[in-house]
């Protein structure tokens, strides 16, 4: 007859394996968690039981790893969002690839910290139109504004003065991303992409003028 330790990890390793059931989202996890539950039912004594635990702890810790990053890449495709996912799909790809969980944890850590890196890569570039939209418009409105002759001239030179402005914060950004990604520069064009593309309200006609101009302006 089991003893009382025996049936209290018993009942432990039911609710961990039952959080998991009927859970689509969490299959990986529920099928290691139930290898480890019924072990403690295949044996009557925690020696017995010691003795054949083999990896299954760990089999649940990568189990919980691939349904959290299978999660994060459906989720990110879905919204088409290929920088992010990419994160998911490296981390997916190196979990067959070791079996230690301070080793995959170490993995992890570094290719979600290079993926940070191509996100805010991405997001500089597909970004600095919508940034830069009311400057660009400023621009366009001292270049075109009918005024007496006498502010024609301060007109203009305003409208450089902003044109400036973009130039040098486009540099800035660049000198900051250069120092995680080497000759790193930006990629206006990347603001056509969807993810990117719905956070402006306008028409396709008025986003490709503005990156026209903007580009124009930045030699990007």
């Amino acid at each position: 007859m089991a003893d009382q330790r025996l049936e209290e990890y018993r009942k432990y390793y039911d609710a961990r394996t039952e959080r998991y059931a009927n859970n689509p989202l969490r299959r990986h996890s529920y099928e290691a968690e139930k290898r480890l539950r019924d072990l403690f039912y295949q044996y009557d004594t925690l020696e017995e039981i010691r003795d054949h635990f083999g990896t299954l702890n760990i089999d649940c810790a990568f189990a919980a790893w691939r349904d959290q990053y299978e999660m994060e890449s459906q989720y990110y495709e879905s919204v088409e969002q290929p920088v992010r996912k990419k994160g998911a799909d490296d981390i997916l790809a190196q979990l067959p690839n070791h079996t230690d969980v301070t080793d995959m944890g170490a993995v992890i850590t570094d290719i979600s910290n290079r993926n940070n890196v191509e996100i805010y890569s991405d997001c500089y570039s597909g970004e600095a139109l919508i940034n830069a939209w009311e400057q660009l418009d400023s621009i366009t409105a001292f270049t075109n504004a009918e005024v007496p002759d006498e502010y024609k001239s301060y007109m203009l030179e305003r409208a450089e003065e902003i044109r400036q402005h973009i130039r040098e914060n486009v540099q800035d950004i660049e000198k900051t991303m250069g120092e995680w990604i080497a000759g790193w520069r930006m990629k206006p064009e990347t603001t056509l992409q969807n993810r990117h593309r719905r956070q402006l309200p306008y028409s396709d006609a008025d986003v490709e003028q503005h990156l026209e101009q903007f580009k124009a302006i930045t030699n990007r």
